[in-house]
């Protein structure tokens, strides 16, 4: 299962970071003058996100467990860890740091947003099958698999089947953007463990891993940007089909893209507005430096960081996307089949949204 492979991936890569960061530096060594902490963390802000990212991933993981959304485990798995790294930024001593403390909390932070975005990239796949009626179709030897307990049946498409909504084929591009992430990961947490070994005393590795970071934050924020062009591109397209052909436009919703599919499009660019504010954070912090004024200050990260990625993934416990795919499903190919009355449909919303292939 390629969600396992994913959580897999970030474990590697975050043992990675400790064995490169190992805690070479005594207790006491380390202060605010020559560690990678320039603050005494605050426990309340701490305790306060630590708490929401709790609250989210518990609910998440409701949601998984009742509607069987078992490919969106990556976005519960996020908000643990990052609820676990807040907590542990509680027990920091900037005048005495335990540098093992520091690696593991700031791995914890830093996983997160990957699985946030792996989320959206993996949504994007099943969201393109489920608006495209043609999807599946063209597949020799196809086979199917219920919708919903109505009965509804379509084929699955091969992974490299293209839709007209997406240029590119929309069960690879989870892989393609996760794969990417994956690799800046890696780049962020051995930059991190070089940056926690280095502290003051070497200044030309601090450098290095400063700048080794700034390259992976900006280019898993070009990532997310070049995704959000893809989901916008795929949205015009489907406007312009339905507003070409009235039979295919629906009476709710912007456009004619009916009630479920502009509830998902709208959950897409809310968490994509916040995602791509904390890019926009990061590198700045880290085109200023390890010392700068942004790392040097705690409430950036909770204003421009924690909470603009506590808000992109909020979005999602409002209008979890997998109880919606299956209706725009059935409305999309009741329209392709001329039927009339697509709004007596009955929807389950407890049917299985494994319909399509985990990316």
């Amino acid at each position: 299962m390629f969600t396992r492979k994913i959580l897999g991936a970030l474990l590697q890569a975050s043992l990675l970071g400790l064995t490169l960061a190992q805690d070479t530096k005594k207790k006491g060594e380390i202060n605010r003058d020559n560690g990678p902490v320039a603050y005494q963390p605050s426990i309340a802000g701490n305790v306060i996100f630590g708490i929401l990212y709790v609250v989210l991933g518990i609910a998440f993981s409701y949601y998984i467990h009742v509607h069987r959304s078992r490919w969106a485990i990556c976005l519960p798995a996020g908000a643990i860890a990052s609820a676990v790294g807040f907590f542990l930024r509680c027990a920091f001593d900037a005048d005495d740091l335990q540098l093992s403390l520091f690696i593991a909390s700031t791995i914890c932070v830093v996983a997160s947003p990957s699985a946030f975005l792996a989320f959206n990239y993996m949504l994007y796949g099943r969201f393109i099958t489920a608006i495209d009626p043609k999807f599946g179709n063209t597949t020799a030897n196809a086979s199917t698999i219920t919708l919903a307990e109505d009965g509804t049946k379509q084929p699955k498409g091969s992974l490299r089947e293209p839709s007209k909504f997406s240029f590119i084929p929309p069960l690879i591009v989870g892989r393609i953007f996760i794969i990417s992430d994956i690799l800046t990961f890696i780049v962020q947490v051995t930059a991190g463990g070089m940056q926690s070994q280095a502290g003051d005393d070497n200044s030309e590795l601090t450098n290095i891993a400063d700048k080794l970071f700034l390259a992976a934050v900006c280019a898993q924020g070009i990532s997310y940007c070049l995704f959000t062009l893809l989901l916008t591109v795929a949205l015009i397209r489907l406007v312009a089909d339905r507003t070409s052909n009235k039979s295919r436009a629906l009476e709710s919703g912007i456009f004619g893209l009916g009630k479920q599919t502009t509830l998902i499009a709208c959950g897409f660019y809310i968490s994509s507005l916040f995602i791509i504010l904390r890019s926009v954070y990061r590198i700045l912090e880290y085109t200023q430096g390890h010392q700068g004024f942004l790392m040097s200050h705690e409430v950036y990260l909770f204003v421009l960081d924690a909470a603009p990625l506590i808000l992109a993934i909020g979005i999602w416990a409002f209008i979890w996307p997998t109880i919606l795919l299956d209706r725009i499903a059935i409305e999309t190919r009741a329209l392709q089949s001329n039927q009339p009355n697509t709004s007596s449909v009955h929807h389950n919303n407890n049917s299985r949204s494994d319909w399509v292939p985990l990316v």
